[in-house]
């Protein structure tokens, strides 16, 4: 079987975002539509307040995140996906999917012989 280069650099494209912590968190609290800094902050409340900037600066740049800036007083700022980043929803169902199935996989099951005696 031949390698595809292309298949590889896709999938290694959708890594490279992933695998970066805060990363898929970020997307998921993103997909019911935008959100402001602090809105995301609270969804995501174990990440810092620097970090959580730096990684939508980091989804923006990458064009899965789009900041919009609204005039004020006082200026408003939010943040949502893009197309590329709705794309995630998909994927997120999947890797649920998959957590349910790691899950169930680690609960204990009854040894047979010992659930037949009762």
């Amino acid at each position: 079987m031949t390698e595809d280069p292309l298949l590889c650099a896709t999938y290694l494209a959708a890594l490279d975002i992933l695998t970066k912590s805060w990363n898929a968190m970020i997307i998921a609290v993103l997909e019911d539509g935008p959100l402001r800094f602090s809105e995301v902050a609270a969804r995501v409340p174990a990440i810092a307040d620097r970090m959580l900037a730096a990684r939508l600066k980091e989804l923006e740049a990458r064009s899965l995140v789009v900041r919009r800036v609204y005039p004020g007083p006082p200026v408003r700022v939010s943040y949502e996906l893009t197309p590329a980043g709705r794309g995630f929803r998909e994927v997120a169902e999947a890797i649920r999917r998959w957590g349910k199935m790691l899950l169930d996989a680690e609960k204990p099951r009854a040894h047979p012989r010992r659930a037949a005696r009762g």
